[in-house]
């Protein structure tokens, strides 16, 4: 089996997704933000692709983008312009960052292939230094223009494979491993201990068992909006069917407005309830009187209860272990995190009794600027 970093996140983040774009190799349709990426990642390459250790000019840059520029994606010139531009910006900031201190990289674009317990991952790092103190930094640009919490940055999987791969490759444990931002010009970095490495081996062992089982159950996660894939999803697959009653979509319409302004009352019933409150508690009263009728103000008081104080009080009597429950919740989080083998998985799945099975209808609203 073949992996990498893309196949791997994306089988995390929805396992039929994976199996349209890399079992069934279903075509993928170009867009703005990865001609944009492409455009950026290849100028940069270009601009750090030089035998001697003294940058380019800026205009030499801006030149190299124009070279490289991918235009495939864009609908129109009017859409294309601004990202063009903007990516000139990108650049002029990020030569301004990095011309004073440029240098010839010790790798770049370098492919690797490595073996992970029997499963065969791939990839290709942006560009790896050699830093003064005669260490190394691993560098992958990003276009995202969010930087992510420092605690995304220190579990990020690429960057645990880019280390491994480092260390399999050229024998060498990067001192860093940097995500550049480029949209924001901010450097994120963070290390691997060996014991992290491991817990990756671990990750790519449990993706393998999973993909050759054949678990490709559809997971709607924050890009289902972006993905190519909708069509044939049975998440979304009714958004593209047209046959069928021709009422039902009236009917879910209707139900959309009823649920729309009933979200709009409570709103209301909200704010209205905090005036009532306030005012309440400001004269000290307890019944508040309108025309049509009259608000009672009830006090509750939610207690919790201490667990290790319960403990205490009847481990002596040898009873505490009747008061012991699974948190379903936490357990179905458990299995939804994918750290378990899938043998113990299934069992605990099976394991589950179902109590009492209903269906709930959640509005689920369409941002229609992304289809």
């Amino acid at each position: 089996m073949r992996l990498s970093y893309s196949s791997i996140s994306t089988y995390e983040r929805c396992p039929a997704q994976f199996r349209f774009q890399y079992e069934d190799r279903l075509p993928t349709a170009p867009s703005p933000a990865l001609s944009f990426g492409s455009s950026l990642h290849e100028a940069l390459h270009r601009f750090h692709d030089r035998p001697v250790p003294v940058a380019p000019p800026v205009e030499e840059l801006l030149e190299i983008l124009d070279d490289v520029w991918v235009s495939e994606g864009f609908r129109t010139p009017e859409e294309e312009t601004p990202y063009r531009e903007h990516g000139r910006q990108v650049l002029r900031q990020y030569h301004l960052d990095n011309a004073a201190d440029y240098r010839i990289p010790a790798a770049l674009e370098h492919y690797f292939s490595i073996d992970v317990d029997g499963v065969t991952v791939s990839g290709v790092i942006d560009r790896m230094d050699r830093l003064p103190g005669g260490g190394y930094e691993i560098i992958d640009y990003k276009t995202s223009r969010r930087l992510p919490p420092k605690r995304v940055i220190e579990e990020d999987l690429q960057l645990s494979i880019y280390a491994l791969a480092a260390r399999e490759v050229w024998g060498i444990e990067p001192e860093r491993l940097t995500l550049y931002y480029l949209l924001p010009g901010q450097r994120m970095t963070t290390t691997r201990s060996p014991a992290r490495l491991d817990e990756l081996r671990g990750k790519v062992a449990s993706v393998a068992e999973r993909i050759e089982a054949g678990r490709f159950e559809a997971r709607e996660n924050r890009l289902c909006d972006w993905c190519d894939f909708q069509a044939r999803c049975p998440v979304f697959r009714h958004r593209y069917e047209e046959d069928g009653p021709p009422r039902i979509r009236e009917t879910i319409d209707e139900w959309v407005r009823l649920k729309r302004e009933d979200r709009e009352r409570w709103r209301r019933l909200e704010e209205l309830g905090a005036t009532i409150r306030a005012y309440a508690e400001e004269h000290g009263l307890k019944r508040l009187y309108g025309t049509e009728g009259a608000v009672s103000l009830v006090r509750r008081v939610e207690q919790a209860i201490d667990p290790e104080r319960v403990r205490e009080l009847l481990e002596p009597l040898g009873r505490y272990e009747e008061v012991l429950t699974v948190d379903p919740r936490a357990l179905g989080e458990m299995i939804e995190r994918r750290e378990l083998p899938p043998d113990v998985e299934d069992a605990l799945l099976t394991s589950r009794e179902a109590v009492r099975v209903t269906t709930a209808l959640h509005l689920r609203e369409l941002d229609r600027s992304r289809r």
